[in-house]
């Protein structure tokens, strides 16, 4: 992404997707999430802990990377359309 991109970006993630925190469901996957994640560490040795700690930050990055990607094809639209309507 370009500054500028990123920027945007960014000034989304932290003004516009507040409201993501309050929503219900949310919340609920989110609870579930840390009641597996919590129930599986107590079978798991410390070094598997670590194994699975790992996994789950390179999903979580290649999650990140996957809205990245997605913002700047939306915004890519965008532009796209705004041209199609200029014309």
């Amino acid at each position: 992404m370009d500054d500028l991109t990123q920027c945007l970006y960014e000034f989304l993630l932290d003004r516009r997707m507040g409201s993501l925190w309050e929503n219900a469901e949310y919340k609920a996957c989110l609870s579930a999430v840390v009641s597996l994640e919590e129930q599986l560490k107590s079978h798991l040795s410390e070094d598997q802990q670590d194994q699975l700690d790992r996994l789950m930050d390179n999903i979580q990055e290649q999650g990140c990377i996957e809205r990245e990607h997605q913002f700047q094809a939306a915004l890519a639209l965008i532009q796209e359309l705004n041209a199609l309507v200029r014309a």
